[in-house]
């Protein structure tokens, strides 16, 4: 019987680690997320750059796929209208993590204002990305976005 206990205490106390550690696996990934987009907003490219592995490749929101050495044409092309200021909206849907890859979904709103304040140009899309940890540092391996409907 105290093995029973015994064991039904060290299932409950590791399924809490693992949840715990689930968590804080969301929680970092989603923070890279969070400071992709600002990179973006600060139309800071270089920065940008290095949260992408080297092979990676993927769909941004063009019917081409794309390698890490374009992977910020867009934001250059964006910035290119002057008398705009960036600014984005992020809705989480899920966060899912296996191990040392974490897949996030969420939707995420340009919104383009002139030098009045008043938004000029507005889009949402939904975009994934999958991120995977190497040593310390988590990197994209693969995404893709494309344009919500309305």
């Amino acid at each position: 019987m105290k093995s029973f206990f015994f064991l039904t205490f060290v299932l409950l106390f590791y399924t809490d680690i693992s949840a715990q550690s689930a968590e804080n696996l969301k929680d970092e990934v989603w923070q890279k997320e969070l400071q992709y987009w600002h990179f973006v907003k600060n139309n800071d490219t270089s920065a940008y750059r290095t949260l992408w592995h080297d092979n990676f490749v993927g769909y941004p929101a063009t019917e081409r796929l794309t390698r890490k050495d374009k992977i910020s044409n867009w934001i250059t092309d964006a910035y290119n209208t002057k008398g705009r200021r960036y600014e984005f909206l992020l809705a989480k849907k899920m966060v899912n993590p296996f191990g040392d890859v974490v897949i996030t979904f969420y939707d995420e709103t340009d919104i383009w204002k002139n030098d009045r304040g008043e938004v000029v140009l507005e889009e949402v899309y939904k975009i994934t990305h999958t991120w995977k940890e190497f040593g310390n540092e988590w990197l994209i391996i693969g995404g893709m976005s494309a344009l919500k409907r309305k």
